[in-house]
């Protein structure tokens, strides 16, 4: 018996990196897995789940996969990773363009944004009882140098995470957690959504001081399974910050 037996979880941007290391986990533990991303040749390199492409900063193309999800599920969807979690480079504040923030913006948050609002009256009519689980970095907590539009949009999913718990738990069972993770080492398997994480270095310096870099999207993705099983019951509105106490010194 997996934790997971009967349920429908949907992963959305799950081709790769921590998304597909998640879509591995729920599968092993008996769940219909629906993976998304916006290209199939991405779906092409999970192994597991039913497939859908869509762009999500298209709401109609959300709509759509959300109606997919559902009726692969039974008529519910039990649980939503957003796995949205693009990296674009880095740039000082005065060399980012407006079309570079704006683009990691729609990237980041407003796919996710068309995900929640697709689901809203299907959460309504399953009388809530689902959980969801954002991932975040933490770039989000603490800031980055040369990263203003990546923290920038990490940080809004704080207040999305938050908000979406308070304003959906009057439907029933609702949960909505967030993870920040950290110093993670992407490979050619779970490779990152983004330019520049790939080739991660093991970290050491002030804002690590618990030492190197130990991480994997495996690690990550367990963490993900936690927040979204009955394991965590007692945790909502919450962000985990899975970094192994990455940027302790900076205070968080």
């Amino acid at each position: 018996m997996g934790k997971f037996d009967g349920k429908c979880v949907l992963i959305c941007y799950a081709g790769g990196g921590i998304g597909k290391a998640a879509a591995e986990l729920f599968a092993e533990e008996g769940a219909t897995v629906i993976v998304h991303d916006d290209s199939q040749e991405k779906l092409d390199g999970i192994g597991v789940g039913e497939k859908f492409v869509a762009d999500l900063r298209n709401k109609e193309e959300a709509d759509k996969l959300i109606e997919f999800a559902v009726e692969k599920g039974g008529g519910k969807i039990d649980v939503i990773v957003n796995n949205e979690d693009f990296f674009k480079g880095t740039a000082k504040i005065e060399d980012l363009t407006p079309e570079q923030f704006i683009e990691l913006c729609d990237l980041n948050l407003k796919t996710i944004w068309h995900t929640l609002a697709a689901f809203y009256p299907k959460m309504k009519a399953q009388g809530g009882n689902v959980n969801i689980v954002n991932v975040g970095h933490v770039a989000g907590a603490a800031g980055h140098s040369k990263l203003i539009d990546y923290s920038s949009v990490k940080a809004g999913l704080y207040g999305m995470t938050k908000t979406i718990a308070k304003e959906w738990a009057r439907f029933g069972t609702v949960r909505c957690n967030a993870v920040n993770y950290g110093p993670v080492k992407f490979s050619d398997d779970y490779p990152s959504q983004g330019p520049g994480k790939k080739g991660l270095k093991d970290l050491t310096g002030p804002m690590n001081p618990f030492g190197k870099a130990k991480f994997n999207p495996k690690d990550i993705a367990k963490i993900i399974l936690f927040l979204a099983s009955d394991d965590s019951k007692a945790i909502n509105a919450e962000v985990i910050n899975a970094s192994g106490g990455f940027y302790t010194i900076s205070g968080e």
